[in-house]
């Protein structure tokens, strides 16, 4: 998440993103870029918490530890409208999808239709368990820009782990049901979401990068599924980094600041405002929207504090970002590319690159939150494990440990 590649990816797959293809988007690339840390423009985008309830446990994902750790709601609609009415001014899409599953706010439909009326691109990611027809419908007419179905796995047995409490059949009926939705609706001439089919697929060192099956694109070839987005599970700001369940992608050997600081801002159901996406746990928070407003945040004292602690270098002195794999970059053609067009505009004392005074964390130098170092580092992956049913980690072929590896029948 976060990554050089990832920016290059949106300026190349224009469709799903057109939301962000703005003036503003030059703006961002040129500050994030420069190092600017108080910015002259507001958030492109934001990821409003309509939930943190979700009703999967998914051993690469913190809610496998109980991150959360009680922090369970639903955005009401007064501080919902609040939000919204302020973004509609200037956020040019709002995810409403965040550490929860939004399927299960029963207001949905009423969180779309208003967003709808203030003109706000609303974007909203599912796991599809519960996606039956009439969400479907809800997620099609009542004004879902972009749908993005996270369905991970390129069969039943990989997806049935991945997805601790899905069941692959129902998961895919489901799917299917939506987009054979989205296809009449289109073939009839009527405006439909923008579909994504991300897929979470084990690391494997022997790839430049996740290669999804062609057996899993043919499940799906009679239907209109807009991108495909396959991608690697990533460490949650070092809390997963070292998980034994399921491998995370390892950090890359370039520095450079994560552009999230400069793009976008996390939204918690309760109106609190995190640093970013990954923080599941409230570890750094830089905010409250019941008090403050949106442009108050984003430029206010934390968050400029925090930009300027990652264009400096001195990104350990942030928790949460000392073990984030989002600050380190793998070498590309499209990290060469940047690096080239970057040295024209940011300042050459600004640290990035190959460092010899910075480097990524070693294993077991990756941060974890709090609530993991509660428990202490060596032991949150196996009690990921014991949760989620596993005894032995997950590699790209199956499991490591053979038969003594697979999960338990229960």
């Amino acid at each position: 998440m976060n990554t050089v590649d990832q920016a290059i990816k949106l300026v190349k797959n224009w469709r799903r993103h057109k939301a962000v293809i703005h003036p503003r988007t030059v703006q961002f690339m040129y500050h994030w870029m420069r190092g600017t840390t108080t910015l002259p423009y507001p958030p492109l985008k934001l990821h409003l918490e309509s939930t943190s309830v979700c009703n999967l446990r998914c051993p690469m994902c913190p809610q496998s530890l109980d991150a959360v750790k009680g922090d369970t709601g639903y955005i009401d609609m007064d501080l919902y409208r609040k939000i919204v009415d302020e973004a509609s001014k200037f956020a040019l899409e709002i995810n409403l999808f965040f550490r929860g599953e939004p399927l299960l706010h029963r207001k949905l439909p009423e969180l779309l239709r208003y967003g709808r009326s203030k003109g706000v691109r609303l974007h909203v990611n599912t796991n599809a368990t519960i996606l039956r027809e009439s969400q479907a419908r809800m997620l099609v007419e009542d004004g879902a820009s972009k749908v993005t179905i996270s369905f991970d796995g390129p069969d039943k047995a990989m997806y049935e782990i991945m997805r601790k409490g899905a069941k692959y059949e129902v998961t895919l009926q489901n799917v299917r049901q939506f987009l054979a939705l989205v296809k009449e609706y289109r073939e009839n001439g009527r405006p439909t979401p923008y579909t994504v089919m991300q897929v979470i697929l084990p690391y494997d060192a022997t790839q430049k990068g996740p290669n999804l099956p062609q057996h899993m694109r043919d499940l799906f070839a009679d239907l209109p599924v807009d991108e495909w987005d396959p991608i690697w599970p990533h460490g949650w700001a070092g809390v997963m980094q070292e998980n034994e369940v399921v491998e995370a992608q390892p950090y890359g050997e370039n520095y450079h600041p994560c552009n999230w600081l400069w793009k976008s801002l996390a939204i918690y159901w309760d109106g609190r405002v995190a640093s970013c996406c990954a923080d599941f746990t409230a570890d750094q928070l830089i905010g409250n929207l019941k008090t403050s407003s949106l442009m108050d945040v984003w430029n206010g004292p934390e968050m400029v504090k925090l930009r300027t602690l990652q264009v400096e270098g001195r990104y350990k002195e942030a928790p949460l970002c000392a073990g984030c794999d989002a600050v380190w970059q793998k070498d590309t053609p499209s990290w060469s590319l940047f690096d080239a067009i970057e040295k024209q505009i940011r300042p050459s004392s600004l640290p990035t690159g190959r460092l010899t005074s910075i480097a990524a964390p070693a294993a077991g130098e990756a941060h974890v939150s709090p609530h993991a170092a509660e428990l202490g580092p060596q032991t949150v992956a196996s009690i990921a494990a014991a949760r989620n049913g596993f005894t032995g980690p997950i590699s790209a072929t199956g499991w490591k440990n053979g038969p003594a590896g697979m999960p338990s029948a229960n």
